[in-house]
């Protein structure tokens, strides 16, 4: 029963992984486009694709032990 209600969490988790590095990669490349300078906007956007990683990340190595 513990594990059912794990799988859509699972799921939904590397969806928002895949989503916030696909939309902070977007975000970044603009920024860099415009030729801005390294700020916290930039720093935050990398801190978003870094942890949208991570989501991922896990989804697949929990896959594996599965």
């Amino acid at each position: 029963m513990e594990e059912e209600n794990k799988m859509p969490r699972k799921n939904w988790d590397f969806m928002i992984g895949i989503a916030l590095v696909l939309f902070g990669s977007f975000r970044l490349y603009q920024r860099t486009q415009a030729g801005s300078e390294w700020d916290y906007r930039i720093i935050l956007t990398v801190s978003f694709i870094a942890y949208g990683g991570f989501l991922i990340f896990r989804h697949f190595q929990n896959n594996k032990r599965d």
